[in-house]
């Protein structure tokens, strides 16, 4: 009987931590939005917007259908130019969520202006990439 416990916690334990990264879709706007052969890729976050400073926002792969897309590993990087100098990097930390075709995203952007987004993935829908410019406000 105890080892019957023993699983059971174990489980429920194993389930708890599964949905903790989880995230509510439905409560995001759309910050910007790519079509990349069969995919759609969607920066979404609060407000719709992305600001100076610390930002977290979610990347949602989709496919033709609409659906969830798992496209494997996924990297982010995010940069903007500075005239006369070398671009300035954005700090960006990406982290699967568990659920399908859903990372999360913590940013910090030094300042305001217009930053470009380079996201590349490789699994199950082959290799790709796509570039995303946003202006930070």
């Amino acid at each position: 009987m105890k080892t019957l416990y023993a699983i059971l916690l174990t489980f429920i334990l194993a389930v708890a931590g599964c949905s903790g990264d989880k995230v509510n879709l439905s409560s995001l706007k759309p910050a910007a939005t790519r079509t990349v052969g069969k995919l759609t890729i969607v920066l979404l976050n609060k407000s719709g917007e992305l600001m100076q400073g610390q930002n977290e926002f979610v990347v949602q792969f989709k496919d033709e259908q609409d659906q969830p897309a798992d496209v494997g590993d996924v990297q982010i990087g995010s940069s903007m130019s500075m005239p006369s100098m070398a671009p300035m990097s954005g700090d960006s930390e990406l982290t699967p969520t568990g659920q399908t075709g859903v990372y999360k995203v913590t940013s910090n952007f030094a300042m305001s202006g217009a930053w470009h987004f380079t996201l590349s993935w490789n699994g199950p829908y082959g290799q790709g990439h796509t570039t995303f410019n946003s202006n930070v406000r």
